[in-house]
C-alpha cells in the first residue's frame, strides 16, 4: 500500500512540476487552483478506495491455531533418535 502512495505522491508531484507557470503568458492562479482542486479530489478517492481495501483485508479470517500432535508410531522402522522432538514421518505406498 505504501508503494501504490507513493506512486501517486509522485504522479502528483511530476503533474504539478510539469505545469507551465511563467510571470508572463503563463496559466492564471485560477487554472492552477482548478488543477490543485482535481488533484486532492482524485486524492480523496484514493483514500476512500484504500480504506475499503484495507476494511476488507480486515474481515479475513484469522488462520487456524497450531494444535500440537502426537502421533505413535509404535515399532515402525525408523532411523535416528527415539527421543528426538521432532519427527519426520513419510506416508506413502511402495507399488
Amino acid at each position: 500500500m505504501r508503494k501504490y502512495l507513493s506512486f501517486v505522491v509522485l504522479m502528483i508531484f511530476l503533474f504539478v512540476s510539469s505545469l507551465p507557470v511563467c510571470a508572463q503568458g503563463g496559466r492564471g492562479t485560477d487554472a492552477l487552483k482548478k488543477d490543485i482542486h482535481t488533484l486532492q479530489a482524485g486524492q480523496q478517492v484514493n483514500h476512500r478506495e484504500y480504506a475499503e481495501i484495507k476494511s476488507i483485508l480486515r474481515q479475513k479470517p484469522a488462520p487456524a491455531e497450531f494444535k500440537e500432535t502426537v502421533i505413535n508410531v509404535g515399532n515402525d522402522p525408523s532411523k535416528g533418535d527415539k527421543k528426538a522432538k521432532l519427527a519426520l514421518i513419510e506416508f506413502s505406498d511402495y507399488q
